[in-house]
């Protein structure tokens, strides 16, 4: 577990994927991570969504899936993944959502972020982490240029959205020091 003054990173349990999927639904949730909501008992369904592989170079491998808690009162705020990782290249993909709409733009994700960063670079000892994000999701993109990120590529067409059209996404990488 990591933790910071706000946040605090934890094993996610079934009462945060309970809790995730029932705020699934929000419009912003749904433009921001290209999905269907969840509903109740697709705990599965949620799960392998976090686990899908957007970064075009990367193959399946391990996978770590952190909560977002706040740090003061335990609340599950958002979940973090850390995916295809692969230690002989030293890289993988990164993904976040900041589920409950009251927690954000206040810096969660970020320092989220960082310490999961942090964590790949310490523990796991990768090199690069990529991600890939819708190009009208601004916030999100202004959050990972901050953190380091830089845009690599437009991905044209890439993603099926769950009314069968397709949207760019950009490829989005960080060489970890």
């Amino acid at each position: 577990m990591e933790t910071s003054e706000e946040v605090l990173l934890a094993s996610l349990t079934e009462e945060h994927v309970d809790h995730f999927i029932s705020l699934s639904d929000d419009p912003d949730l749904i433009s921001g991570m290209g999905w269907k909501p969840f509903r109740h008992g697709e705990r599965d369904r949620f799960l392998q969504t976090l686990n899908v592989l957007t970064v075009p170079h990367l193959q399946s491998g391990k996978s770590m899936v952190f909560s977002i808690l706040d740090a003061k009162n335990k609340r599950a705020v958002g979940c973090i993944v850390v995916k295809g990782i692969d230690t002989i290249r030293g890289c993988a993909e990164i993904g976040i959502a900041i589920m409950d709409r009251a927690y954000r733009s206040k810096g969660y994700g970020s320092e989220a972020l960082k310490m999961t960063m942090e964590y790949a670079r310490q523990e796991l000892g990768l090199t690069t982490l990529g991600l890939t994000v819708f190009p009208d999701n601004r916030r999100a993109i202004r959050a990972y240029e901050k953190a380091g990120f830089v845009k690599k590529e437009l991905l044209r067409d890439y993603w099926l959205l769950p009314g069968g059209e397709y949207a760019d996404m950009w490829l989005m990488e960080l060489h970890l020091s």
